[in-house]
């Protein structure tokens, strides 16, 4: 083997990488029409085990229901909620139609009162691109999308009810795709690292939203805002995007009742009084249900929200986090492809291979951060690891 040999094994390595990376990011950006409600459907496929195993926890009379009534149960409940939400978009629909002029007078009117306080230099550009507005063409697009959510949501409820009773034969048969029993057990051992950090994530996620958009309908019809059931389903599914869904769930209803009203008191309301309760279920509520993190680092959740929003647009927004948990999963067993996995943890540990809150050599409770031997020794092995890697390609 000649010097240069090493070399050109890197760059086929990292050629390959780059490929298979563009390849997957057309089947993503093509293909999606089909993997969008395919997604949905996996994502809430794992909600329903969590609902299966919640139910399977309930003891009526010293006994707990069958195994295959609380998968019954749980799809049904799933499948009613995607049909409620239905009805709201579809309920929502003319509303936002005959709202749309009138909102676009009030628009006008506060941009007025705007330039009264402030001179008409500072507002004459926002007048300008107000009455450039295209209402028609606008409503035209808002309805579209309203009309495409009734159809993805009535495609995911058929696509849920065929999984679901089909749910034991896809759960034996998944593991058998392998060709030996090694792999077969690596298959399942991926299946259920997946399965228990989405599970966890869609579950918490999916309580405390509801929690959110319950309070958020409270709030809203109290007041007599405008769109108030569509607005408190913002609100639940603004839940699920990190970092920045809190700052739409709360500045949307908050821009509406700004537009609607006169006076500033329902704004103030709907900022102070939804804002305060959403925080109170984000910072106190959504930590003690959680109980553990998925371990994914803040910054790697940005770009994961960024990339899966570029080519999904909001619904991507929706599942960046679970879809994000699953590329961790698959890239930690892929050895090429582990560093990935490590980048997008916090600290360098991947789901399932978490190290034990008590050292067993000094049977002294560990806590997480708290120990920096043994937060170095980590890294020791995670840097011995991603070298002996980088060894074997190139030998």
């Amino acid at each position: 083997m000649t010097s240069s040999d090493p070399n050109r094994a890197t760059l086929s390595t990292w050629f390959f990488a780059l490929a298979t990376m563009a390849i997957s990011v057309c089947f993503l950006w093509y293909g999606r029409d089909l993997l969008i409600p395919l997604s949905i459907t996996g994502l809430l496929f794992i909600l329903s085990s969590a609902l299966v195993d919640k139910i399977q926890c309930v003891t009526l009379m010293g006994r707990t229901p069958p195994m295959w009534l609380a998968q019954v149960f749980s799809v049904l409940v799933i499948i009613a909620v995607i049909l409620f939400l239905g009805l709201i978009v579809s309920s929502s629909v003319e509303e936002i139609q005959d709202a749309l002029p009138r909102y676009h007078e009030r628009s006008l009117i506060i941009m007025e009162r705007i330039e009264s306080l402030l001179g008409p230099k500072m507002v004459v550009a926002g007048l300008k691109a107000a009455e450039t507005i295209d209402l028609g063409s606008w409503a035209a697009a808002v309805l579209g999308q309203l009309g495409g959510a009734l159809s993805l949501l009535g495609l995911v409820a058929l696509y849920l009810a065929f999984l679901a009773s089909e749910r034991m034969a896809w759960i034996e048969k998944l593991p058998r795709m392998a060709t030996t029993e090694e792999e077969s057990r690596k298959a399942q051992r991926i299946l259920a690292r997946i399965s228990d950090g989405v599970k966890q994530y869609m579950w918490v996620n999916a309580v405390t939203s509801a929690m959110s958009g319950v309070v958020a309908f409270g709030i809203f019809t109290w007041v007599g805002l405008d769109f108030a059931p569509l607005l408190a389903l913002t609100v639940f599914f603004a839940g699920f995007i990190p970092n920045i869904g809190a700052f739409i769930g709360i500045a949307l209803p908050s821009l509406v009742a700004l537009i609607q009203f006169d006076d500033f008191t329902p704004f103030l309301i709907v900022l102070i009084g939804y804002g305060g309760a959403d925080q109170f279920i984000a910072n106190v509520i959504q930590p003690a249900m959680q109980g553990r993190s998925l371990n994914l680092s803040t910054f790697m959740v940005m770009v994961a929200l960024t990339f899966w929003s570029s080519i999904w647009g909001g619904i991507g927004a929706f599942l960046a986090i679970p879809l994000t948990v699953v590329v961790m999963v698959i890239f930690a067993e892929i050895p090429a492809a582990r560093w990935i996995a490590v980048l997008l943890s916090s600290d360098g540990q991947l789901l399932g291979e978490r190290l034990p809150d008590v050292d067993e050599t000094s049977a002294q409770p560990t806590r997480r951060g708290g120990s920096e031997p043994l937060k170095r020794e980590v890294f020791d092995a995670e840097v011995k690891k991603l070298r002996a890697e980088f060894e074997d390609r190139n030998a």
